[in-house]
């Protein structure tokens, strides 16, 4: 077996690293693998040094040479031990992983950087995206920066400063009417006519699941142990996903004994893959979208097999996945503020919402240890804080 290869999800099938995203044979999801022999020896080379980005676990990605590699020094963000919210709730081990330090803002530099990096490696001429505002912001930055051709589609309804982002960075912007999945597939018929590397941080880059799962590695190397949960916000799931494969790939080599139950949370007026879990189906597409929570307002129509594929993560690690409203997601928006100084924006404050939602419930004891992921700084779109009319949402608190 070769060291590094490309494997699909479905069938299993096996490709050497390059620029497809889909299976051949039978279209599934395909995700980079490595021999046991690979990650050991990665591994045994990390040890030996310090780290404080996300490119000083490169022994783990598939082989990208130095003068590909483009970088704005992401990753290496602060696990914070909560300030007040964890002893209000009785949790003496609540933590916070602010991926809101990264560059651009949010936790997509992560993928940005490795699928751009991949992109330059495998002589790509461009890239292209579809985004509702942060993984567009990242594309533009990482794909500008690595002298590419770099186009972004969004949908019509992203928060302005997130299209701003995405436009001062260089990188040509395409507002698409309808929702994301409008613009996943405008994306997606443009890499394959122009021969471009689709970046979308959806699963049809098997890359960008490279980036997300150091946020695993720097969990356990923060920690010096793995958590018993870890709550992430979640439109489509590789952000899960890979949070699961960094686990998954160090309990294989037996550096960790056990997985963290990782606990998906999704607004409900676009919670398909919650639908599914909690249902115990099939995911069906969401046909009406509605949430303040844009970053995380995906559909999936027409590429339910991504929710399919986070699903699996989410039972492979005892976890589950949960909804809340968008009236939660302001009040956890604000305690997040008030009492932590963390400005998130409202997709990212739903992980604090489903947080006390699984307190309530008697699922998270006061014993666990638990990490709420914080994927998207408030300056994204703090407009969702704020009701039409200009005043402020907490006018009567």
């Amino acid at each position: 077996m070769d060291d590094c290869l490309l494997v699909c999800h479905q069938c299993k099938e096996r490709y050497p690293i390059g620029k497809q995203n889909k299976c051949k044979n039978c279209g599934g999801i395909l995700t980079a693998e490595y021999s046991d022999r690979y990650l050991k020896r990665a591994w045994k080379q990390l040890n030996k040094k310090e780290k404080h980005g996300m490119w000083d676990y490169k022994e783990t990605f598939p082989p990208v040479s130095d003068e590909d590699i483009v970088t704005f020094r992401e990753g290496g963000t602060q696990l914070l031990p909560s300030i007040s919210i964890g002893e209000k709730l009785g949790l003496s081990q609540l933590y916070f992983k602010d991926e809101t330090k990264n560059p651009t803002g949010s936790f997509k530099d992560r993928s940005a950087s490795i699928c751009v990096s991949m992109a330059k490696a495998l002589s790509c001429p461009g890239i292209v995206a579809s985004s509702s505002g942060n993984g567009g912001a990242a594309a533009a930055a990482y794909g500008v920066k690595g002298n590419l051709d770099t186009v972004i589609f969004i949908p019509e309804n992203t928060p302005a400063d997130k299209i701003s982002q995405a436009i001062f960075y260089g990188g040509t912007v395409i507002k698409v009417k309808g929702n994301f999945s409008k613009a996943y597939h405008a994306a997606a018929d443009m890499a394959e006519k122009k021969g471009y590397m689709n970046v979308t941080t959806t699963f049809l880059n098997p890359f960008g699941l490279e980036g997300y799962k150091t946020i695993s590695f720097e969990i356990f190397d923060q920690m010096g142990t793995v958590p018993d949960y870890i709550i992430i916000p979640v439109g489509d799931g590789p952000i899960l996903y890979g949070i699961y494969k960094g686990f998954e790939e160090m309990k294989r080599i037996e550096m960790i004994k056990k997985l963290p139950k990782l606990v998906c949370i999704q607004a409900k007026g676009c919670a398909p893959i919650a639908k599914a879990w909690k249902e115990k189906r099939k995911v069906i597409s969401c046909k009406n979208p509605m949430t303040i929570a844009s970053a995380i307002s995906d559909p999936l129509a027409g590429y339910e097999q991504d929710g399919e594929i986070t699903i699996d993560a989410i039972r492979a690690t005892d976890g589950r996945a949960l909804m809340v409203e968008d009236f939660q997601i302001l009040e956890a928006g604000r305690e997040l503020a008030w009492e932590e100084g963390l400005f998130v924006e409202p997709s990212s404050a739903v992980v604090l919402a489903g947080l006390h939602q699984l307190i309530g419930s008697g699922i998270i004891e006061k014993k666990d240890s638990c990490v709420c992921l914080l994927t998207g700084h408030g300056l994204k779109d703090c407009s969702s804080y704020y009701p039409k009319g200009g005043k402020t949402a907490w006018i009567n608190a």
